[in-house]
């Protein structure tokens, strides 16, 4: 397949449509359509959750820059910005794709917490929202008593 070249107008910088960045500007793609429906206060509810300056949060979301979101920020990020299931998989996927070697790390965070055995329900629609619920729960519980802890630290 031939490569296109296209330039991005103003800034005078070009890139090849499907050049080596394309995987990273995919799933940051993805993230900013999400984040778009979050709402206009969704990066400054990353940076503060992060710990990172606005513009940090804009550089590792926004496919303008190649800066890609370290494995280690990535489930908070993707927890922050309340992705459905689907939308979870679908970006973890696209991030997987464009950094297969952090893959490990990325899955880890998954892998090393706490897991419960749920029922297998008849109805998909059902066990899907058992699931989210369960796992909204949880993101509530572990979200008090990360904030309590940095109430702690700040008194």
């Amino acid at each position: 397949m031939k490569k296109s070249r296209k330039s991005s107008g103003s800034t005078g910088r070009s890139f090849e449509l499907f050049d080596e960045q394309m995987p990273v500007r995919r799933y940051k793609l993805l993230l900013q359509a999400f984040l778009k429906r979050r709402g206009p206060g969704a990066r400054q509810a990353i940076a503060e959750t992060l710990g990172h300056t606005r513009s940090f949060v804009t550089q590792i979301t926004s496919p303008a820059y190649d800066m890609a979101i370290p494995a280690a920020q990535a489930r908070a990020i993707v927890r922050i910005a309340e992705l459905t299931a689907e939308e979870e998989r679908v970006f973890l996927e696209a991030y997987v794709a464009a950094h297969p070697d952090r893959a490990p790390e990325l899955y880890a965070q998954t892998h090393g917490g706490l897991s419960i055995a749920v029922p297998e329900l008849q109805d998909p629609a059902a066990q899907a929202r058992m699931e989210a619920l369960i796992r909204r729960l949880a993101e509530d519980v572990i979200d008090s008593f990360l904030e309590a802890q940095q109430r702690e630290k700040g008194a």
